[in-house]
Protein backbone atom coordinates (compact mmCIF):
# COMPACT_ATOMS: atom_id res chain seq x y z
CA UNK A 1 0.00 0.00 0.00
CA UNK A 2 1.24 3.72 -0.85
CA UNK A 3 2.62 5.67 1.88
CA UNK A 4 1.00 8.67 3.23
CA UNK A 5 3.90 10.21 1.61
CA UNK A 6 3.69 8.41 -1.78
CA UNK A 7 -0.51 9.53 -1.77
CA UNK A 8 0.52 13.00 -0.89
CA UNK A 9 2.75 13.17 -4.29
CA UNK A 10 0.44 11.56 -6.30
CA UNK A 11 -2.43 14.04 -5.05
CA UNK A 12 0.06 16.75 -6.43
CA UNK A 13 0.79 15.38 -9.20
CA UNK A 14 -2.72 15.04 -10.23
CA UNK A 15 -3.27 18.91 -9.46
CA UNK A 16 -0.08 19.93 -11.48
CA UNK A 17 -1.23 18.10 -14.77
CA UNK A 18 -4.71 19.15 -14.31
CA UNK A 19 -6.07 21.20 -17.10
CA UNK A 20 -6.54 24.37 -18.04
CA UNK A 21 -10.20 25.19 -20.03
CA UNK A 22 -12.52 27.31 -18.28
CA UNK A 23 -15.46 25.40 -17.26
CA UNK A 24 -17.91 28.48 -17.32
CA UNK A 25 -17.68 32.23 -18.11
CA UNK A 26 -18.24 35.13 -15.67
CA UNK A 27 -18.10 38.39 -16.13
CA UNK A 28 -14.28 39.82 -16.23
CA UNK A 29 -12.96 41.70 -13.49
CA UNK A 30 -11.47 44.92 -14.55
CA UNK A 31 -7.60 45.75 -14.83
CA UNK A 32 -6.85 48.23 -11.71
CA UNK A 33 -5.71 48.26 -8.92
CA UNK A 34 -8.77 48.00 -7.09
CA UNK A 35 -9.00 44.18 -7.69
CA UNK A 36 -7.15 41.52 -6.31
CA UNK A 37 -6.48 38.36 -7.98
CA UNK A 38 -5.43 34.77 -6.48
CA UNK A 39 -4.35 31.98 -7.84
CA UNK A 40 -4.20 28.30 -6.35
CA UNK A 41 -2.09 26.70 -8.92
CA UNK A 42 1.35 27.44 -10.52
CA UNK A 43 0.02 27.42 -13.95
CA UNK A 44 -2.21 30.01 -13.54
CA UNK A 45 0.06 32.22 -11.53
CA UNK A 46 2.12 31.98 -14.85
CA UNK A 47 -0.98 32.66 -17.15
CA UNK A 48 -1.77 35.73 -15.08
CA UNK A 49 1.36 36.96 -14.93
CA UNK A 50 2.00 36.37 -18.67
CA UNK A 51 -0.84 38.66 -19.85
CA UNK A 52 0.16 41.19 -17.37
CA UNK A 53 -1.88 40.91 -14.58
CA UNK A 54 1.45 40.64 -12.10
CA UNK A 55 0.07 43.74 -10.54
CA UNK A 56 -3.31 42.67 -9.76
CA UNK A 57 -1.66 39.43 -8.30
CA UNK A 58 -2.24 39.52 -4.57
CA UNK A 59 -1.97 35.55 -3.65
CA UNK A 60 -0.42 32.52 -4.38
CA UNK A 61 0.54 29.23 -3.48
CA UNK A 62 3.47 27.70 -2.27
CA UNK A 63 4.00 25.91 -5.60
CA UNK A 64 3.72 29.23 -7.54
CA UNK A 65 6.94 30.30 -8.13
CA UNK A 66 7.51 31.81 -11.66
CA UNK A 67 8.04 34.25 -12.89
CA UNK A 68 10.82 34.54 -9.62
CA UNK A 69 9.53 37.80 -8.67
CA UNK A 70 6.17 36.79 -7.27
CA UNK A 71 8.56 35.37 -4.58
CA UNK A 72 9.47 38.15 -3.10
CA UNK A 73 6.07 40.63 -3.49
CA UNK A 74 3.53 38.31 -3.44
CA UNK A 75 1.96 36.19 -0.11
CA UNK A 76 1.94 32.70 0.18
CA UNK A 77 -2.15 31.50 1.31
CA UNK A 78 -1.69 27.59 1.20
CA UNK A 79 -0.76 24.88 -0.96
CA UNK A 80 -1.45 24.01 -4.36
CA UNK A 81 -4.76 23.11 -4.49
CA UNK A 82 -5.11 23.60 -0.38
CA UNK A 83 -5.53 27.30 0.65
CA UNK A 84 -5.68 28.51 4.09
CA UNK A 85 -9.11 30.04 3.77
CA UNK A 86 -8.31 32.42 6.76
CA UNK A 87 -5.23 33.78 5.02
CA UNK A 88 -7.25 33.78 1.38
CA UNK A 89 -10.55 35.62 2.88
CA UNK A 90 -7.51 38.42 4.82
CA UNK A 91 -6.59 39.46 1.16
CA UNK A 92 -10.28 40.18 -0.05
CA UNK A 93 -9.48 38.93 -3.35
CA UNK A 94 -12.02 39.95 -6.05
CA UNK A 95 -11.32 36.68 -7.82
CA UNK A 96 -9.75 33.60 -7.02
CA UNK A 97 -8.64 30.90 -9.74
CA UNK A 98 -8.25 27.21 -9.59
CA UNK A 99 -7.58 24.05 -11.58
CA UNK A 100 -8.45 21.87 -8.94
CA UNK A 101 -8.78 21.53 -4.98
CA UNK A 102 -7.44 18.74 -2.60
CA UNK A 103 -10.78 19.15 -0.81
CA UNK A 104 -14.09 20.22 -2.87
CA UNK A 105 -15.43 21.23 0.24
CA UNK A 106 -13.27 24.08 0.31
CA UNK A 107 -14.83 25.39 -2.80
CA UNK A 108 -18.37 25.27 -1.23
CA UNK A 109 -17.36 27.46 1.62
CA UNK A 110 -15.56 30.04 -0.30
CA UNK A 111 -18.94 30.60 -1.91
CA UNK A 112 -20.65 30.93 1.38
CA UNK A 113 -17.76 33.46 2.33
CA UNK A 114 -19.00 35.24 -0.73
CA UNK A 115 -15.71 35.22 -2.78
CA UNK A 116 -16.04 34.82 -6.33
CA UNK A 117 -14.27 31.60 -8.02
CA UNK A 118 -13.60 30.43 -11.11
CA UNK A 119 -12.19 26.82 -12.44
CA UNK A 120 -9.49 26.53 -15.17
CA UNK A 121 -8.57 22.92 -15.55
CA UNK A 122 -5.50 21.48 -17.96
CA UNK A 123 -5.87 18.38 -19.95
CA UNK A 124 -3.85 18.74 -23.31
CA UNK A 125 -2.53 21.62 -25.58
CA UNK A 126 -5.47 23.09 -26.79
CA UNK A 127 -6.86 23.64 -23.10
CA UNK A 128 -3.85 25.76 -22.45
CA UNK A 129 -4.19 27.93 -25.29
CA UNK A 130 -8.46 28.69 -24.48
CA UNK A 131 -7.19 29.32 -20.72
CA UNK A 132 -5.12 31.87 -21.51
CA UNK A 133 -7.53 33.68 -23.58
CA UNK A 134 -10.14 33.65 -20.88
CA UNK A 135 -7.90 34.69 -18.15
CA UNK A 136 -7.21 37.74 -20.49
CA UNK A 137 -10.67 37.91 -20.34
CA UNK A 138 -11.17 38.07 -16.81
CA UNK A 139 -8.54 40.56 -16.53
CA UNK A 140 -9.69 42.79 -18.72
CA UNK A 141 -6.15 41.96 -21.02
CA UNK A 142 -7.68 40.26 -23.52
CA UNK A 143 -5.45 41.93 -26.76
CA UNK A 144 -2.24 40.57 -24.61
CA UNK A 145 -3.40 36.86 -24.35
CA UNK A 146 -5.22 36.17 -27.65
CA UNK A 147 -1.57 37.41 -29.30
CA UNK A 148 0.46 35.01 -26.38
CA UNK A 149 -2.51 32.08 -27.22
CA UNK A 150 -2.31 32.94 -31.03
CA UNK A 151 1.88 32.58 -30.81
CA UNK A 152 1.76 29.03 -28.56
CA UNK A 153 -0.81 27.51 -31.04
CA UNK A 154 1.10 28.27 -34.07
CA UNK A 155 4.12 26.39 -31.70
CA UNK A 156 1.67 23.39 -31.33
CA UNK A 157 0.41 23.61 -34.51
CA UNK A 158 4.21 22.83 -36.28
CA UNK A 159 4.92 20.44 -33.64
CA UNK A 160 2.20 18.39 -34.26
CA UNK A 161 3.29 18.91 -38.06
CA UNK A 162 6.57 17.67 -37.59
CA UNK A 163 6.27 15.17 -35.51
CA UNK A 164 3.14 13.72 -37.84
CA UNK A 165 5.96 12.56 -39.94
CA UNK A 166 7.91 10.21 -37.79
CA UNK A 167 7.87 7.20 -38.61
CA UNK A 168 10.09 5.50 -36.01
CA UNK A 169 9.27 6.97 -32.87
CA UNK A 170 11.42 5.47 -29.97
CA UNK A 171 8.99 3.96 -27.04
CA UNK A 172 9.50 6.46 -24.01
CA UNK A 173 8.88 5.50 -20.34
CA UNK A 174 8.15 8.27 -17.88
CA UNK A 175 8.37 7.51 -14.24
CA UNK A 176 6.86 10.02 -12.36
CA UNK A 177 7.88 8.51 -9.11
CA UNK A 178 10.17 5.71 -8.40
CA UNK A 179 8.58 4.20 -4.70
CA UNK A 180 5.70 2.66 -5.69
CA UNK A 181 6.60 3.22 -9.65
CA UNK A 182 3.69 5.49 -11.27
CA UNK A 183 3.55 6.67 -15.11
CA UNK A 184 1.19 8.16 -16.97
CA UNK A 185 -1.43 7.06 -19.23
CA UNK A 186 -3.32 7.27 -22.50
CA UNK A 187 -4.62 11.07 -23.68
CA UNK A 188 -2.31 12.48 -20.50
CA UNK A 189 -0.75 15.88 -20.68
CA UNK A 190 2.11 13.97 -20.76
CA UNK A 191 1.79 11.86 -23.56
CA UNK A 192 0.91 14.35 -25.61
CA UNK A 193 3.98 16.16 -24.70
CA UNK A 194 6.19 12.99 -25.37
CA UNK A 195 4.36 12.66 -28.81
CA UNK A 196 4.93 16.47 -29.81
CA UNK A 197 8.63 15.14 -28.76
CA UNK A 198 8.09 12.33 -31.33
CA UNK A 199 8.30 9.37 -28.68
CA UNK A 200 5.39 7.46 -28.48
CA UNK A 201 4.54 6.59 -23.84
CA UNK A 202 4.63 3.26 -23.59
CA UNK A 203 1.70 4.08 -20.96
CA UNK A 204 -0.92 4.47 -24.18
CA UNK A 205 -1.98 1.27 -24.31
CA UNK A 206 -3.47 1.78 -20.72
CA UNK A 207 -6.66 4.17 -20.62
CA UNK A 208 -5.88 5.64 -17.23
CA UNK A 209 -4.28 9.22 -16.53
CA UNK A 210 -1.42 7.91 -13.93
CA UNK A 211 -1.51 4.53 -12.59
CA UNK A 212 1.14 2.56 -10.98
CA UNK A 213 3.13 -0.50 -12.64
CA UNK A 214 6.30 -2.59 -11.53
CA UNK A 215 9.35 -3.43 -12.55
CA UNK A 216 8.55 -6.35 -14.94
CA UNK A 217 5.85 -4.01 -16.32
CA UNK A 218 8.51 -1.76 -17.94
CA UNK A 219 11.00 -4.24 -18.68
CA UNK A 220 8.55 -6.16 -21.09
CA UNK A 221 7.74 -3.13 -23.07
CA UNK A 222 11.07 -2.44 -23.41
CA UNK A 223 11.69 1.40 -23.66
CA UNK A 224 14.20 3.20 -25.83
CA UNK A 225 14.31 6.15 -23.27
CA UNK A 226 13.59 6.37 -20.01
CA UNK A 227 12.48 9.89 -18.33
CA UNK A 228 12.46 10.35 -14.56
CA UNK A 229 10.17 13.23 -13.74
CA UNK A 230 11.13 13.85 -10.05
CA UNK A 231 14.76 14.19 -7.76
CA UNK A 232 15.20 11.36 -5.67
CA UNK A 233 16.47 12.27 -2.20
CA UNK A 234 19.37 9.64 -1.61
CA UNK A 235 20.60 8.26 -4.99
CA UNK A 236 20.06 10.30 -8.08
CA UNK A 237 17.10 8.96 -10.01
CA UNK A 238 18.97 8.08 -13.19
CA UNK A 239 21.74 6.08 -11.01
CA UNK A 240 19.15 3.79 -9.30
CA UNK A 241 17.23 3.47 -12.86
CA UNK A 242 20.51 1.97 -14.05
CA UNK A 243 21.19 0.10 -10.96
CA UNK A 244 17.75 -1.94 -11.46
CA UNK A 245 17.63 -5.68 -11.66
CA UNK A 246 16.84 -7.11 -14.94
CA UNK A 247 17.40 -2.98 -16.00
CA UNK A 248 19.87 -4.43 -18.97
CA UNK A 249 16.88 -6.06 -20.84
CA UNK A 250 15.70 -3.40 -22.00
CA UNK A 251 17.33 -0.53 -24.47
CA UNK A 252 16.88 2.34 -22.54
CA UNK A 253 19.18 1.19 -19.58
CA UNK A 254 21.12 -0.91 -21.99
CA UNK A 255 22.19 2.00 -23.99
CA UNK A 256 22.55 4.22 -21.12
CA UNK A 257 19.16 6.03 -22.39
CA UNK A 258 18.28 7.19 -18.83
CA UNK A 259 17.37 11.07 -18.24
CA UNK A 260 16.56 12.96 -14.62
CA UNK A 261 17.32 16.67 -13.44
CA UNK A 262 14.78 18.48 -15.31
CA UNK A 263 12.82 21.32 -14.80
CA UNK A 264 10.11 19.68 -14.50
CA UNK A 265 8.00 22.99 -13.72
CA UNK A 266 8.23 23.48 -17.71
CA UNK A 267 6.94 19.76 -18.11
CA UNK A 268 4.90 18.83 -15.94
CA UNK A 269 2.90 22.69 -15.61
CA UNK A 270 0.36 23.12 -18.67
CA UNK A 271 1.13 27.16 -18.64
CA UNK A 272 2.64 29.44 -21.53
CA UNK A 273 6.17 27.50 -21.35
CA UNK A 274 4.93 24.26 -22.50
CA UNK A 275 6.83 24.68 -25.73
CA UNK A 276 10.45 24.75 -23.61
CA UNK A 277 8.91 21.38 -22.00
CA UNK A 278 8.45 19.86 -25.18
CA UNK A 279 11.88 21.20 -26.33
CA UNK A 280 13.50 19.51 -23.20
CA UNK A 281 11.96 15.86 -24.20
CA UNK A 282 13.10 16.36 -28.04
CA UNK A 283 16.82 16.79 -26.78
CA UNK A 284 16.49 13.52 -24.81
CA UNK A 285 14.99 12.00 -27.68
CA UNK A 286 17.57 13.67 -30.21
CA UNK A 287 20.42 12.31 -27.82
CA UNK A 288 19.24 8.97 -28.06
CA UNK A 289 19.09 8.25 -32.26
Amino acid sequence: MASAKTTALIVFCALLIAGCAAEKKEPSVAANSAHRVVTLAPSLTEIVCAVGGTEVLAGRTSACDYPTVIKKTVPVIGQFGKPDLERLVSLSPTLVLDVALADEAEGVQMKKLGLKRERIRCENMNDICEAIVRVGELLEREEKAKEIASELWKGIEKLRKDSASITNRPRVYVETWSDPLWTAGKDTFISELISLAGGVNIGDDVNKEHFQVDHEWVVSRNPDIILCLYMAEDVPARTAMMKRAGGQKTNAIKNKKVYDHFDNNIILRPGPRVLEGVKAVKECLADAE
